[in-house]
């Protein structure tokens, strides 16, 4: 251990303020830097002057101090102070040559509400997959539809995976259109995704159609998605097909089509449905049955 690390330690003894902490947050050996990102993480008192310095931490040269950044960003969360230094630091470090560096900017920009509709426009077009994802993310908390629908046309399935569940997130019915075309997505896991955020947008029109074939497709995955969907499509058109769907051959998919039809118990062939499958191999079926059945 260095002597630097040591002075610093007994310092930490000390309750230091940031203040006396920031030769060491600016020490030439990155092994010191992290030492006393550490120690400002547990001392601090005054959040307003410590919360620039953990942002700040981003933009370090040495890949550990980033990481331990990005991880103080995300530990101490409830007590960072979003002042102009502290958004202005991790706004920098959107333009790091570091991916993972990326994505803790932005992830702390949206959480903290800090973040622009253009900034998670731009890093749509990140080369990184995983930067791209945190966009979406970042785009469901600004409840952008239209920044939504541009990654759902991204060329990573995982991208596309995001940008469905993003809009079930966001659960406005004008992204049912998005949904659709990611229905009908050559991943299976991106059309079961989208299915099952048709539960939040509503089924209908000519999402209830595609629901009502994925209810037939080889994927269980897609199954399980479209049973999901239709709890909330017209129980006319619905019922039928959730009861046939309470006997596939997958589990998950007779869980979700129980669990849809529980949303209408007063229903006669509901009730018929879910008295059925009260008989069902799996324990979890039975005990959704019954709780479709008595709701309480």
């Amino acid at each position: 251990m260095s002597a630097r690390i040591v002075e610093l330690l007994e310092l930490a003894d000390e309750a230091p303020e940031v203040e006396d902490l920031e030769p060491y947050l600016d020490d030439p050996d990155p092994a010191v830097r992290r030492a006393a990102l550490q120690v400002l993480s547990e001392a601090a008192d005054d959040w307003s002057a410590a919360s620039p310095r953990v942002a700040g931490a981003l933009l370090d040269d040495d890949a550990a101090v980033r990481g331990m950044g990005a991880d103080l960003l995300a530990e101490l969360r409830e007590v960072l102070v979003c002042g102009p230094a502290f958004g202005a630091a991790l706004r920098e470090a959107l333009a790091s040559a570091d991916p993972t560096t990326r994505v803790a900017a932005l992830g702390s920009l949206w959480r903290h509400r800090l973040c622009l509709a253009a900034d998670a426009l731009a890093a749509l077009a990140d080369p990184d997959s995983g930067v791209r994802r945190e966009a979406v993310r970042a785009l469901v908390s600004l409840d952008d539809l239209d920044g939504l629908a541009r990654a759902a046309a991204d060329a990573d399935p995982l991208v596309r995976q995001a940008a469905a569940a993003g809009l079930g997130e966001v659960g406005d019915p004008r992204g049912l259109d998005t949904l659709g075309a990611l229905a009908a997505d050559v991943n299976p896991f991106v059309r079961a995704v989208a299915f099952a955020a048709m539960a939040s947008t509503g089924c209908h029109g000519p999402g209830l159609a595609l629901v009502l074939a994925a209810l037939g497709d080889a994927s269980w995955e897609v199954r399980q998605g479209a049973a999901v969907a239709l709890a909330a499509a017209d129980p006319d058109r619905a019922v039928g097909p959730l009861a046939v769907a309470a006997g596939d051959d997958n589990i998950d998919v007779r869980k979700a089509a129980v669990r849809s039809l529980g949303r209408w118990p007063d229903r006669p062939d509901v009730r018929s449905a879910l008295s059925g499958a009260l008989d069902d191999a799996d324990a979890d079926v039975r005990a959704w049955a019954r709780l479709g059945l008595d709701p309480r």
